[in-house]
């Protein structure tokens, strides 16, 4: 597994953030944060944020196994969905959006741009 992949970075990034706090809303009075974990569990649409890490953990286990092929196509997929999932939710989402999505937003980016090969790290 070579670790300075862009790829396998962004891939590690997804999986912590999903630990971060990803609504954070609140006064001066009371706060409330909701960990990704906390917002898959919730059921509906949600249940999609369980894909995130699932594909990420898919982007480094093909690395790991030596499967180019297989690898690049996870990691077009880890990028697509949550970039996809997290930019459409819209509305007031991003009043309350906490760093774990900032963090996920930002790293599936840059897993495309290492799937596509336009972004290496030398």
């Amino acid at each position: 597994m070579n670790i300075k992949k862009i790829e396998n970075i962004s891939a590690i990034v997804i999986i912590v953030a999903l630990f971060l706090p990803w609504i954070s809303a609140g006064n001066s009075y009371m706060s409330v944060t909701i960990s990704g974990i906390k917002a898959a569990g919730m059921g509906g649409a949600a249940v999609i944020i369980w894909l995130f890490p699932l594909l990420a953990i898919g982007v480094i286990v093909a690395d790991v196994i030596s499967n180019e092929n297989l690898a690049k196509y996870l990691a077009i997929a880890a990028g697509i969905l949550p970039l996809v999932y997290l930019l459409t939710r819209g509305g007031d989402f991003f009043a309350a959006a906490g760093i774990g999505v900032y963090l996920t937003i930002i790293a599936s980016v840059a897993m495309l741009l290492g799937a596509f090969k336009i972004v290496k790290i030398p």
